[in-house]
């Protein structure tokens, strides 16, 4: 049961960071997909996995040691999960 409560609040973090990622990524949705997160907890769980990933990829970005195919592995998930919210903004999911 601790480890549920520690966790929980980690990946709230993740989500609230991903979607702040995502609004200045995307400032055309930002009052779109701000309402559909707090309604849509898969688009949270988007956002969640958004803010994993950028925070990894910024981490990788400033090791000079990062295996540049990992990286560019990164970038692609993250393009990809921003297409993946816009799929679910736009309803085409």
């Amino acid at each position: 049961m601790v480890r549920k409560e520690s966790v929980a609040p980690l990946a709230g973090h993740a989500a609230e960071r991903g979607l702040a990622r995502l609004m200045m990524r995307l400032p055309a949705t930002r009052a779109t997909i701000r309402a559909a997160a707090a309604d849509d907890p898969d688009l949270r769980e988007l956002c969640g996995a958004y803010g994993e990933a950028c925070t990894v990829l910024d981490r990788m970005r400033r090791d000079a040691s990062a295996d540049p195919a990992i990286v560019a592995e990164y970038e692609i998930i993250c393009r990809e999960i921003e297409a993946e919210v816009m799929q679910t903004l736009l309803g085409d999911r």
